[in-house]
């Protein structure tokens, strides 16, 4: 919600901090913690969270308190209101020298705060909140084990702090709540709820009036001095615009300003940005929870996003971030945290028609994280101080986030529940607050509210892209699996070298496993991924041949995860990558990494989500056309099929009407060792997939499956792959269309695989922003792919660079 407020008023950004007690001071943009307006200054030196630098940060100087200093002018005549929507951790708030707030009472990340300073409010005002950081025990912002804690625990002013301006009549909050009903979307109503306050000490008459496009309203009310109430009115809609994922439709928003008048006077206005669209919920027959968006089932592709370890994102870095969920197909972000430092992810995710899923994260269900004792099921909110503040968490931060139409689905619990005196709260407060679907917890738990219909099987390290196709216990294509993912996925080498340094590069060590996670039992080193690594293709050579391999594995493993769950409809109904992007510069749980890089798996991603797409099933070794959402059509499938030496040995087509939701099976049964290489053609469309195939599967040890994931006995042996002879491509720039259209031209008869291409600046970097439309992609013999390259705003040049399995560029 944007307030809207007189001249004087508005959000106040410009601030001073310094440490109590010393005279160095910095100019700093509010929302920050401390640590990221340290880091913004220069404070740690260059480049802090690449190789091991951030661990040698004096994390002392955080145990100090830390003043926010900044100056606003009042108009005489208004009342005047200071609102915090985010404060970490413990805060005094002084107004000209006057305490307006103490710690002992104002403490908590995520409470939103108002106070009425009209008494001590003067032409120019000095306001200073002095901050001090979380303890253990505290319900912080978090990331668990993710990686490094924050070394302020995320200390600072970390959402935004409006002055608020009326001569009387504040407008505290609008909520929409959309009224469609699903089975006839030519119609639709919407209930505007206006929460007013009457700031001044007399009574006061007026109306509010609220115009959107396509319509206005009107109503008198009367406010008692000092008085809140809530207006309620109903709208009918004439040709309503729907919101929808990007896959379904197009993603259509609202925009409602809401004024209190007297007469013709605005004495405070607000506005709210909302889309009319049905969302809920079901358990499906075999206890798996489905979402269905305006009437129709969606299968969720999601990902789990964190912030930024110094929470220094930009609204350009989140949008940057943004646009590559929609590039790779995905329709849904899953937020385990209430994360973000204003609106713009969540506002983002309406505009790009992108399903999120808000909730608390487990960073306070682990003692050893958390601080509080754990109590068995339901984590560590469970003493009455703790609880209040859970409370109060809750329904501020369902206030702050209700209108966003992407949102669809709260979840109170990740690993844990609540317990049954906390839950009940909750429960009270949602059903007067939201409409949305409650559940309980990410993991396949049940509660007051019944089922959670989800599953957190893992696995979080890597498995096999067999894997997915035949587990039917744990993490496999069905249910809704909220977390899981094949564990570390390497960036591409311009970023490791950043990671590790240069000296450090070769052999793996410690600086290697610094940049794994903080877990203190397994995945904070590369060695799993590496005796896979070994079985699967043999000896490592070096550190290219370590690349290419973990880029293979990547990307396999992640693409077969999405395109297992999308053939497997209805049966599967969601799946989240754990995750979508890092904190700080790291090796695990990422589709592109802290610089703004795709890793393989971004590229598998985006294969695997195709509107229409022909993948592999490693389980029955037979090809299924997926489609999620493309209206029914005619496509003509083709498959070629390759021995392992890369000899030609079989084609063949077929056709087949594909519809949404309705996986195909089309084709023969294609065995291993080999290779596949399958096109999807339609009326003005054409898809690709390329598979390396095994003779045998993994074969894991289901019996010793633990919440990490499951350990492979005997591997799959894809020693084949590496012994694909060398060969030479040709390639070919041309500029167009705001970047370069590249293409590789493969004369031999040898395939090429895993070729990356990379768009790199003077210094050699890749470059943040670039969208290829397909990248380590594998060119046949005598076949030429054309791929374009789209350069971000503002950079008009790069070098295009190559790097190949089993290629090189001719000279």
């Amino acid at each position: 919600m944007t307030l809207g407020v007189s001249a004087l008023a508005g959000p106040l950004t410009h601030w001073t901090l310094r440490q109590e007690g010393q005279k160095t001071s910095y100019q700093v943009t509010v929302p920050c913690t401390v640590a990221g307006a340290l880091n913004e200054a220069g404070f740690f030196g260059p480049d802090i969270l690449d190789q091991d630098h951030y661990k040698a940060i004096d994390k002392s100087i955080f145990d100090q308190p830390w003043e926010f200093t900044t100056t606003f002018k009042a108009q005489s005549g208004l009342r005047h209101v200071l609102r915090f929507e985010g404060l970490s951790y413990y805060a005094d708030i002084e107004l000209n020298g006057k305490l307006i707030a103490s710690r002992d009472t104002t403490f908590g990340a995520y409470s939103v705060r108002e106070f009425d300073i009209t008494a001590l409010a003067k032409g120019k005002n000095t306001l200073k909140v002095t901050l001090r950081r979380a303890h253990e025990g505290d319900l912080n912002a978090g990331y668990v084990d993710w990686n490094p804690r924050p070394v302020d625990e995320s200390m600072g002013i970390i959402r935004p702090v409006t002055l608020i301006s009326t001569p009387d009549v504040q407008v505290q909050d609008i909520y929409v709540q959309p009224l469609v009903e699903p089975s006839d979307l030519s119609t639709a109503q919407f209930i505007a709820k206006v929460t007013l306050v009457n700031r001044s000490n007399k009574a006061v008459e007026g109306t509010v009036e609220g115009t959107y496009e396509g319509g206005k309203f009107q109503a008198p009310v009367s406010l008692a001095a000092g008085e809140s109430k809530q207006i309620s009115v109903t709208q009918e809609v004439e040709n309503p615009r729907i919101w929808w994922t990007a896959e379904l439709g197009k993603p259509e928003l609202y925009h409602l300003d809401v004024a209190f008048c007297k007469g013709k006077k605005v004495s405070h206005s607000a506005s709210a940005t909302f889309g009319l669209r049905s969302i809920e919920s079901e358990i499906t027959p075999f206890g798996h929870r489905q979402f269905i968006l305006n009437g129709r089932k969606v299968l969720v592709k999601s990902a789990g996003w964190t912030d930024d370890i110094f929470m220094q994102d930009t609204p350009e870095s989140i949008e940057a971030q943004i646009k590559m969920v929609a590039d790779m197909g995905l329709n849904s972000i899953r937020f385990e945290n209430i994360w973000g430092k204003d609106h713009t992810v969540y506002d983002l995710c309406d505009q790009y028609g992108l399903m999120a899923l808000v909730g608390f994260s487990c960073q306070w269900e682990w003692e050893n994280y958390c601080g509080l004792p754990e109590t068995k099921g339901y984590g560590c909110i469970n003493d009455p101080a703790s609880e209040a503040l859970a409370v109060r968490y809750f329904h501020d931060q369902v206030v702050w986030l209700r209108n966003h139409p992407s949102v669809i689905g709260w979840l109170t619990g990740s690993d844990r529940i609540p317990n049954k005196r906390l839950e009940t709260q909750y429960l009270a407060i949602y059903e007067k607050l939201d409409y949305r679907p409650y559940v309980c917890s990410a993991k396949g738990l049940r509660s007051l509210a019944g089922p959670s219909g989800m599953k957190m099987e893992g696995p979080y390290e890597y498995v096999g892209p067999d894997y997915w196709w035949i587990d039917n216990r744990s993490g496999g294509n069905y249910g809704f699996n909220t977390e899981t993912g094949p564990g570390l996925q390497m960036p591409q080498i311009e970023s490791v070298k950043r990671m590790v340094g240069e000296k450090d590069l070769w052999p793996v060590g410690p600086n290697w496993a610094y940049h794994c996670t903080a877990s203190s039992s397994v995945m904070n080193n590369t060695s799993f991924l590496e005796n896979a690594m070994k079985e699967l293709y043999g000896h490592i050579e070096d550190l290219d041949d370590f690349m290419r391999k973990a880029h293979a594995m990547d990307y396999d493993a992640t693409r077969s995860m999405y395109e297992a769950f999308r053939a497997n409809v209805p049966a599967a109904t969601g799946i989240v990558q754990w995750m979508l992007n890092s904190a700080w510069p790291s090796f695990y749980w990422q589709l592109y990494d802290w610089y703004g890089i795709p890793t393989a798996g971004y590229y598998g991603v985006k294969v695997a989500n195709a509107p229409v797409q022909a993948v592999y099933n490693y389980g029955d070794n037979c090809v299924y056309v997926v489609n999620d959402g493309v209206p029914a059509a005619r496509y003509q499938i083709k498959f070629r099929v390759y021995d392992r030496h890369g000899h030609l040995t079989h084609l063949e087509q077929d056709n087949v009407t594909s519809r949404p939701r309705d996986p195909r099976k089309v084709g023969s049964p294609v065995q291993g060792p080999g290779f596949l290489a399958v096109e999807v053609i339609g009326k003005n469309y054409h898809a690709s997939n390329f598979y390396c195939i095994p003779g045998e599967l993994n074969r894991y040890k289901w019996h010793r499956a633990d919440w990490w994931g499951i350990p492979i006995e005997k591997y799959t042996n894809m020693r084949f792959v590496t012994r694909l002879p060398k060969t030479t491509l040709g390639m070919q720039v041309v500029p167009a269309d705001g970047g370069y259209d590249v293409t590789l031209t493969n004369d031999s008869d040898v395939i090429a695989y895993q070729n990356i291409l990379k768009a790199l600046d003077q210094k050699g970097e890749l470059i943040p922003g670039t969208f290829w439309t397909d990248n380590f992609f594998t060119v046949l013999p005598g076949e030429s792919r054309t791929v374009h390259c789209t350069l971000p705003a503002g950079c008009t040049q790069a070098k295009i660079g190559f790097s190949g399995w089993n290629a090189k560029i001719a000279e």
